[in-house]
């Protein structure tokens, strides 16, 4: 077996270099049975296995398009195998990229909830047999779990919610027949579609998930490290530029949408059943 799914962080390319082509790592995975997975340049053959590089914020560059000239060559194994340095992987069903956004991961998660969408839009969205309480729980159960997964720990800008949104309302309005241009003509809001669909706003389904996510992880023991991740601080000073989008931002953003006072909110995600009843409304 290759020792998939499994992260290593380096704090920078000499010791990825130092340690990835020597024997040592590869005899760590080889004793519990795992082989690197490198790709070969003769025959070439592709590599699974991947280097990321992760960059600091881009405004503290003076070339953020290179990164300062950056080496993004591949780091060279024994053997005539290799492995690529990449700007954005896949993590277990999730995108991560070298800027720490989820610009990538977003747009990812909206493609596939479209083409899931158009393969169903046919037979079951714009079918004129199917009830409307039919679509709307095919879409929610469906569509809506390919659209937001992993949304728990995304960042979201406006510019991001923007999209979800488009994407959302592009959808309700296919299910109720309505255009793009009849819903400008007549002026019908996609709130009104949704409500006749029985369907909430993209806001409400993504920060249900989040602060469902949010209560479980507040109710953990202290001990249990994305506890400690949840109230912890990195002891240095915010670099030059418009401070960048947080989890602790958004999940206030998700707070606001209930309208949960984000000072009170530990309390209340205590009682796991009030806090689904709260955020299930």
């Amino acid at each position: 077996e290759y020792a998939d799914d499994t992260a290593i962080p380096f704090c920078n390319r000499a010791d990825a270099e130092k340690y990835t082509p020597t024997p040592l790592l590869i005899e760590h995975f080889r004793r519990w049975g795992l082989e690197v997975h490198a790709g070969s340049y003769h025959p070439f053959k592709g590599s699974k296995t991947e280097l990321l590089f992760c960059s600091r914020p881009l405004s503290t560059y003076q070339d953020p398009s290179t990164c300062d000239n950056t080496d993004m060559t591949d780091l060279i194994l024994p053997n005539g195998r290799f492995v690529p340095v990449v700007t954005k992987f896949k993590y277990l069903g999730s995108y991560i990229s070298s800027d720490g956004s989820d610009t990538i991961d977003v747009q990812s998660r909206i493609d596939s909830a479209a083409r899931a969408f158009g393969a169903l839009s046919k037979c079951i969205f714009r079918s004129q047999n199917i009830d409307r309480k039919a679509k709307s729980a095919i879409y929610e159960s469906l569509i809506l779990s390919i659209c937001l997964y992993g949304c728990e720990s995304w960042c979201l800008t406006e510019k991001l919610y923007s999209k979800l949104r488009q994407f959302h309302a592009r959808c309700v309005r296919t299910m109720s027949h309505i255009t793009l241009a009849q819903s400008r003509m007549y002026q019908i809001p996609t709130r009104e579609i949704e409500t006749e669909l029985g369907l909430d706003s993209m806001d409400k389904y993504i920060a249900r998930r989040q602060l469902r996510w949010l209560g479980h992880v507040s109710r953990m023991p202290f001990d249990r490290l994305p506890r400690r991740l949840l109230s912890s601080w990195l002891p240095y000073k915010r670099p030059r530029g418009a401070p960048e989008m947080t989890f602790g931002k958004t999940m206030i953003k998700a707070l606001k949408t209930f309208d949960i006072d984000p000072k009170h909110w530990p309390a209340m995600a205590a009682n796991r059943t009030n806090w689904r009843h709260r955020i299930n409304k």
